[in-house]
């Protein structure tokens, strides 16, 4: 049995839920390759190539697994504020998933770049990549999920339901 996961009471957009699941590999891995272009330019900014960056450059994908779970947070971030739009007409030709898809992809872009310049999601990624399998990466995924629900100024409750921080 498939649980339906919601985040939110009014989490219905079935359309939206499918084209965001459809985007999610191909976005987690820009989000990646955007964390390290952040970590780079920060730390980096000669752009010099030493061992420590060629090796951080090849293992920073792996970094995506810490980046699951936070990609359906941003997800419903998004649906959360796009609730409205169900109901629209497309009048220049387009499905509605072709809509959402492009909609949702330019918004998760801007989302991403801000996000990964921040240092809350961008330690765990480079320390995950450095250090491996050996840490301790539920605590890594959290401490991503808390800098972007603090970046929204939201929080999750014990049901998954979104609400305005106090």
């Amino acid at each position: 049995m498939l649980i339906e996961e919601k985040y939110f009471k009014q989490d219905k957009n079935y359309l939206l839920k499918s084209v965001q699941a459809f985007s999610k590999e191909s976005l987690l891995n820009e989000w990646t390759q955007q964390i390290f272009a952040s970590y780079n330019q920060q730390h980096n900014p000669m752009g010099l190539e030493d061992d420590f960056i060629i090796e951080l450059k090849g293992k920073v994908p792996k970094g995506k697994e810490l980046l699951y779970d936070n990609y359906d947070i941003l997800a419903a971030i998004y649906r959360f504020n796009h609730s409205d739009n169900q109901l629209e007409f497309n009048w220049d030709g387009r499905s509605h998933m072709e809509t959402y898809d492009e909609d949702w992809k330019a918004r998760y872009r801007v989302w991403i770049t801000t996000l990964s310049q921040i240092k809350e999601i961008q330690r765990p990624i480079v320390r995950y990549a450095s250090q491996g399998d050996g840490l301790n990466n539920d605590f890594l995924k959290i401490s991503i999920r808390k800098a972007i629900l603090s970046h929204f100024d939201l929080r999750l409750k014990a049901h998954r339901l979104f609400s305005l921080s106090a």
